[in-house]
């Protein structure tokens, strides 16, 4: 493929975008890619930047998804998110299972499909159900090819921490995937080693979570199953599967 892949995200903040942007260009080692982030609008490095009119978080995803089926007649697919661009990542961090529709003051809702939490582990009974309940704000009922689904357990931050700091006990539990606010270990790195979740802090940690990619998707579910899914995305999209 001459041009560059075209990846299109919608996350729930800068952060994500930052993370999701190393991953990739772990997992895209030899091919060009442009990468956009649909939702929140605006840059995903500052973190003054607007979030637009659909707003932040797993609310600011919800209200993307349900504008952009409207657009494309029902679904997301119809869509100029999927006309523009090769592939599509939405990300929504398994905790929202946990979330009622209420809590972010949505009234709108397709159908009263949260909570849909389930007991952890494993990972992925609760990561099932809420990719269903994703797949319903976006107007599918099953993910169509070209649309690549992000459901990190329980947060994005469980993935960073076991790139940044495998060695840490409570990364190293089996059950970290099923650990409830994982960022809250941020606090607990070394001092010398320690960041914020804000963009400038992640802009400085997305080599490190890029080389330290293999490592964490061989251990953590979710990672894998993202890999796995991202890859064959773009596998349908390009004559020979990246390397």
């Amino acid at each position: 493929m001459s041009d560059p892949l075209r990846i299109a995200a919608a996350v729930e903040g800068p952060t994500d975008a930052i993370v999701l942007q190393a991953i990739l260009k772990a997992l895209l080692p030899d091919t060009d890619f442009e990468f956009q982030t649909l939702q929140p609008e605006g840059s995903v490095v500052f973190d003054s930047a607007p979030s637009g009119s659909t707003g932040a978080g797993w609310v600011g995803v919800y209200r993307w998804s349900r504008q952009s089926a409207c657009e494309g007649g029902g679904s997301v697919s119809g869509s100029s998110a999927l006309s523009f661009h090769d592939v599509l990542i939405v990300h929504v961090d398994a905790d929202v299972a946990g979330k009622t529709y209420a809590s972010g003051s949505i009234r709108d809702a397709p159908c009263e499909d949260l909570p849909c939490e389930e007991p952890c582990p494993p990972p992925d009974r609760t990561t099932n159900a809420l990719r269903a309940v994703v797949l319903n704000w976006l107007g599918e009922h099953e993910c169509p090819p070209r649309i690549v689904l992000c459901t990190p357990s329980k947060s994005i931050e469980a993935w960073v921490l076991a790139a940044v700091w495998p060695e840490n006990d409570v990364v190293r539990r089996d059950d970290w995937e099923c650990r409830p606010n994982p960022e809250g270990q941020l606090g607990a790195l070394p001092r010398r080693r320690r960041f914020e979740k804000c963009p400038e802090d992640y802009l400085l940690k997305q080599s490190e979570i890029e080389k330290a990619w293999p490592k964490v998707s061989a251990r953590l579910t979710e990672a894998a199953r993202f890999e796995e899914e991202f890859l064959a995305a773009i596998c349908a999209r390009i004559s020979a599967c990246p390397s």
